[in-house]
């Protein structure tokens, strides 16, 4: 209905700009956020939102914690800082998709899938801002060899353990909308799932490139003020790319699983 989109456009545009107040978002990010609200909110009201919103809120006040130690893996990460309208979408993105199917094909039930897709974002963020301040052993999930925190595939059992929680807290902002504990499971093993192939995506096919000056491995394409060489993966998929097919695997498999 016309009031409902008018909410979603007038509470996005609450979220999008004290978000970028906060410097959580960018500009680009915030007009991301704000288009992805009305979606959302104009086709599912507050039983969409509300798993979302919860997403969004808890993974910017992660990202906030810990900031001196995680300050050392700015020049590692693609992207650092305020999440622009690409970061948006790769979290976002198949979610709002899947907010519109369930407009125009009513009869599939996609409500588990779109929590799933959250849930398997928040996994991902989770463990990454957790474990990336932890400072226990960190392995290559395909080689299970050490490698140095903030290394793209690179898992540690906290960080693990974060990714669960992330997952769980979406599973449980939204079950007083779908009051299943099979659903419950189902979103937080999807959720899961999502953010484990993210971390086989990121030790794989993710591009990683080297520094030629300071030889240091980094997800950018320049580092010191040089282009850097690609010494794996493939180039074009890089962060962004990998967070989307994380959710989109996370929607997968709520659907195998229900």
């Amino acid at each position: 209905m016309p009031d409902q989109f008018l909410i979603g456009a007038l509470f996005g545009l609450l979220v999008a700009v004290f978000a970028y107040a906060a410097h959580w978002l960018t500009k680009s990010g915030a007009l991301a956020t704000l288009v992805l609200a009305v979606v959302v909110y104009g086709f599912g009201a507050w039983a969409w939102t509300v798993p979302i919103v919860t997403f969004f809120m808890t993974s910017s006040l992660l990202s906030k914690v810990g900031r001196a130690r995680k300050v050392q893996f700015k020049e590692t990460f693609e992207k650092s800082g305020a999440r622009d309208w690409a970061q948006v979408l790769a979290n976002g993105g198949v979610a709002g998709a899947l907010a519109l199917l369930s407009a125009f094909f009513p009869l599939v039930e996609s409500y588990p899938l779109y929590l799933a897709a959250v849930a398997a974002a928040a996994a991902d963020t989770w463990s990454t801002e957790i474990g990336v301040l932890a400072r226990g052993r960190v392995i290559s999930v395909v080689s299970l060899k050490p490698v140095p925190a903030g290394t793209s595939g690179g898992i540690s059992i906290v960080g693990t353990l974060g990714g669960v929680l992330g997952a769980a807290t979406v599973a449980v902002s939204a079950f007083a909308w779908y009051g299943e504990f099979r659903t419950a499971v189902v979103i937080l093993v999807a959720g899961v799932a999502g953010s484990v192939v993210d971390s086989l995506l990121g030790a794989t096919l993710q591009a990683r490139f080297r520094c030629p000056v300071c030889l240091r491995e980094t997800e950018r394409k320049r580092h010191c003020g040089k282009e850097t060489e690609l010494v794996g993966g493939v180039r074009w998929i890089r962060n962004d790319v990998v967070n989307v097919a994380c959710t989109l695997i996370g929607a997968v498999v709520a659907h195998v699983l229900m």
